[in-house]
């Protein structure tokens, strides 16, 4: 918590109070302090999104969030706004106008972002819940990097009214937490209403081309599997006939359409190239059931780079309506790594994103028939936190956002929700085992992955 203002980190906090505004009543996160990305409205105060000249311009608001207005309901109280890549438009967590937030888990190494200032006030302490967002990675890669469970919601489930825009097509509301507990708690209280499955039916661990994670992050993914594997295939055996009837019906019967379609699709579809069909399916003849509810999912690099394609199209089409007639005036004042992708998303015009739409549409049909009634595991981020050099060399850190997307825009292309669960190296450095779920069981995945977090914790 923030005590004084000794314990200010300006690279963290834009704006602190004691706090900065108090919870509206007693709730199931009473006593617990959010530092909230600037990017959600929170009465009386500005929208800043990182930039100092847009936050020079930006009216007081009015009214909070209803995602702020949740926790203030459910006893929470906001500690202060925190800093966030500009426009959220990163995933490094590097802010040229305010500097780097520290990375208290990995000293000397990039924080990642967007969600950077409420990644570093958690990480540190000094905050119990981090509300921030995720597009392409913004809650899951910050997350990673410095030893945090965070969660992006199922696409549209939670309102995005009151928070700056980035692409409304993979924007969702997302937060972090030290620890699964006070995760559950907080993923219970934003969540109240009915999940759409109680129980999943089998876990797929995804397996990737070398190439795509780096050898440190792969063998911490996959003693970490092994690890749950091994814990978990015994108890959970009489679960798989148990998670058919479980399950909501009308998700059920959702579920055996969207992969008839899903099928169909694969067949017919240029959507997301003939590339990314072909490596879908042949994902889903290769899932062939482990130790009971274990399977593994062969997925092939073509589908990722269709489906980075497909997301970088919508997404920066999107970028560009949203902010397109601020930033076009004011382009000298953004750094420029932010400047050059909006400059890149203005050349985007109206009939590829139209055809990107469609084959969103299409992607996104492949991806829930891919996962069907399963949780995936996966690598978070490609690589764990470079350090501030390699962030400083400008090709490596490109290189590092792109392999880091084509992992974290699965999630993304299908909606789904996203959990990252923290690990770490032989070498003692956080990364993380992503958990995507079928779309509508976030709540489910949370307390999937509370169990695995106490099976491997015994």
């Amino acid at each position: 918590m923030v005590n004084c203002t000794s314990d200010i980190d300006p690279t963290i906090w834009r704006v602190v109070g004691t706090p900065l505004v108090a919870a509206t009543r007693p709730g199931p996160l009473s006593g617990m302090g959010v530092a909230v990305k600037d990017l959600y409205a929170v009465a009386g105060q500005r929208v800043g999104a990182g930039n100092p000249a847009y936050l020079a311009d930006a009216p007081v608001q009015e009214h909070s969030a209803p995602a702020v207005q949740r926790l203030f309901d459910s006893g929470a109280d906001v500690i202060g706004i925190v800093r966030t890549d500009e426009f959220a438009y990163s995933l490094a967590g590097v802010n040229a106008h305010y500097g780097t937030p520290p990375n208290p888990r990995a000293s000397g190494r990039v924080p990642g972002g967007s969600s950077s200032g409420p990644a570093s006030a958690v990480a540190a302490g000094q905050a119990a819940i981090g509300l921030g967002t995720d597009t392409a990675g913004s809650i899951r890669i910050p997350s990673a990097y410095q030893g945090l469970w965070g969660l992006r919601t199922t696409h549209g489930r939670i309102s995005r009214e009151g928070i700056h825009p980035l692409s409304g097509s993979f924007d969702t509301v997302s937060w972090m937490t030290r620890d699964v507990q006070t995760m559950d708690a907080v993923t219970q209280a934003m969540l109240p209403d009915r999940n759409s499955a109680a129980l999943y039916g089998e876990v797929a661990v995804c397996v990737l081309p070398k190439q795509m994670v780096d050898a440190d992050v792969a063998e911490a993914f996959a003693r970490s599997c092994e690890r749950m594997r091994s814990t978990t295939a015994n108890a959970h055996h009489h679960t798989k006939a148990a998670a058919n009837t479980a399950a909501d019906g009308a998700v059920s019967e959702a579920a055996d359409a969207a992969t008839r379609a899903g099928t169909d699709s694969v067949v017919t579809a240029d959507t997301a190239g003939a590339a990314t069909a072909k490596a879908v399916a042949k994902a889903a003849e290769k899932a062939t059931a482990q130790d009971g509810m274990w399977d593994e999912l062969t997925l092939d690099s073509d589908m990722f780079d269709g489906f980075l394609d497909i997301f970088s199209v919508v997404r920066g089409y999107e970028a560009w309506q949203a902010n397109g007639n601020w930033v076009s005036g004011h382009m000298g004042a953004i750094a420029p790594d932010i400047a050059g992708r909006f400059r890149n998303d203005a050349l985007i015009n109206e009939a590829a994103y139209r055809r990107g739409l469609e084959r969103l549409e299409q992607a996104r049909a492949m991806v829930r028939s891919l996962i069907g009634n399963k949780v995936l595991l996966m690598p978070t981020a490609a690589t764990v936190a470079p350090t501030l050099a390699q962030q400083d060399d400008t090709e490596t850190a490109a290189y590092t956002r792109q392999q880091t997307m084509r992992l974290t825009c699965l999630a993304g292309i299908g909606g789904l929700p996203a959990l990252n669960m923290p690990i770490v190296t032989a070498q003692g450095l956080p990364c993380g085992v992503c958990l995507i779920g079928p779309a509508g069981s976030d709540k489910t995945l949370v307390a999937f992955g509370k169990e695995l977090r106490h099976r491997i914790s015994v």
